[in-house]
């Protein structure tokens, strides 16, 4: 815009509103259209949805919704909220002392993993100038590694 100010936005594809009458939630009238069923679904202390990142029409929606974002609003970045929430199906409720093995175990959402890369090679090839930021409690190894590399891709944490 020419007055040195980025536009950030704070993106949720983290989780979504349970809320039937505003969210995705029972969107076309089953419990999984874009969510994990049973218990994985549901965040264990918030309250909200998880989506299933496996699924190819949420990865549509959230790859789209992201492309959106910076073309109708033409916005500078996205900070990923709450990275451990969907990185773990624990939901990043569990003691981190910093061990490989936290990171590689059958905690780890891999599909939600691949999500986050997908975005981030997307952003990054459609908009070379974007920015990402990733908010993770965890300290997630290779959050800002490029993605040829290894990485998740993302440009600050």
């Amino acid at each position: 815009s020419g007055l040195g100010l980025l536009v950030l936005i704070d993106i949720v594809h983290s989780y979504a509103s349970a809320d039937e009458m505003v969210g995705l939630s029972l969107f076309d009238g089953s419990n999984d259209c874009y969510f994990h069923s049973g218990k994985r679904g549901h965040h264990k202390y918030w309250g909200t949805r998880m989506f299933k990142y496996d699924d190819v029409d949420v990865l549509h929606f959230l790859l789209s919704n992201l492309s959106w974002w910076v073309t109708e609003y033409k916005i500078d970045g996205f900070q990923f909220h709450s990275l451990s929430s969907m990185l773990y199906t624990h939901n990043g409720f569990s003691t981190f002392t910093g061990a490989i093995e936290e990171y590689c175990n059958q905690y780890v959402d891999k599909d939600a993993l691949i999500y986050l890369i997908l975005a981030n090679e997307m952003l990054h090839e459609l908009h070379p100038d974007i920015i990402t930021i990733a908010e993770d409690a965890t300290y997630y190894p290779g959050l800002c590694e490029p993605t040829t590399q290894g990485g998740l891709g993302f440009d600050y944490w």
